[in-house]
């Protein structure tokens, strides 16, 4: 008689399986559905905040009001925002020193938000209005050193030729005018440079 039926593999059977295997079976079953059931409140949870930190910074309308978003919801992009707003109002408000002081905060905490580029223009813009050309100058320099794809780029190129203008450096400015058109041709940054360089000119 072959030996074939003796050497088969023995068949699959579901019913001796579970009957091996059931509390394991109930154990990962139940860990998987504990599992889900925490995903799903915490991804309700972070819905809710972000819903309710996007109404919060909606209503904020004083300095006051965007602080209490920060410190409401620290480490979030909103949070970021408000930190924009305050430095934004600040600046309106002529608190230099202040506004200064806000948008460090934001870049060192939110290096990677969306509007971290314009804090940097802004910071530098604050600088400029405080009366502090040198470190305008640097700062736009760094913008457009550490970020040349960033949408503020061009002005910051734009900004450090207008201050080589005012302090007389005039060689300077018509380099940076003239960068901007062979980089950004055909759009606005251009034919704000080229208006630039022509009343340079005269």
């Amino acid at each position: 008689m072959s030996n074939d039926t003796e050497s088969a593999a023995p068949e699959f059977d579901l019913l001796v399986f579970w009957y091996h295997n059931q509390r394991k079976i109930l154990i990962y079953a139940a860990f998987l559905v504990a599992a889900l059931a925490t995903y799903g409140v915490f991804e309700f949870v972070d819905q809710q905040r972000k819903a309710n930190s996007q109404e919060m910074y909606a209503k904020a309308e004083t300095v006051a009001d965007y602080r209490k978003v920060m410190q409401t919801y620290p480490g979030t992009r909103v949070a970021g925002n408000a930190a924009l707003k305050i430095a934004e109002k600040l600046r309106a408000e002529k608190k230099y020193t202040e506004a200064i002081a806000t948008l460090k905060e934001f870049i060192e905490k939110h290096p990677e938000h969306p509007l971290a580029a314009g804090a940097w223009t802004s910071l530098a813009a604050t600088y400029e209005l405080q009366g502090d050309l040198d470190k305008a100058l640097d700062t736009y320099q760094q913008i457009a050193s550490k970020t040349p794809n960033s949408y503020t780029t061009p002005i910051a190129i734009i900004s450090q030729a207008r201050i080589y203008a005012q302090k007389g450096k005039k060689d300077d400015a018509r380099r940076l005018y003239s960068d901007v058109m062979a980089r950004y041709q055909d759009s606005v940054f251009a034919g704000e440079a080229s208006r630039e360089l022509r009343f340079l000119k005269k």
